[in-house]
């Protein structure tokens, strides 16, 4: 039920030009938009010019891993609890799915 809830929480973000702002049930009406977040920002940047096409990959590496480990810092320092491996885990798809959609946008 949490993720059907999460799933349309998502759904109305996007219909409203949204993407990116968490609504993780865990967060009490806080909403961050870590997509103008610099480490976001940082980590697209090192993504494009990384050369890699995999950005799943690209977290997995030396410097992806740490800009999604200083913006997963940025998520605590906002109130987001990311403690649990299914809130991190819709973290980082949230994340991955943000980053292919903005380098689809300069392909």
């Amino acid at each position: 039920m949490q993720n059907s809830l999460r799933l349309l929480a998502n759904k109305v973000d996007e219909s409203r030009g949204e993407r990116g702002k968490t609504s993780f049930s865990n967060v009490s009406s806080m909403d961050w938009d870590f997509s103008e977040d610099e480490s976001f920002l940082a980590l697209c940047d090192a993504f494009r010019e990384s050369g890699e096409t995999s950005a799943m990959e690209f977290l997995a590496t030396g410097e992806g891993a740490f800009h999604f480990q200083e913006l997963t810092q940025n998520a605590a320092g906002e109130g987001i609890d990311l403690s649990d491996s299914e809130s991190m885990a819709e973290f980082q798809m949230e994340v991955l799915e943000t980053i292919d959609e903005i380098n689809n946008k300069f392909s």
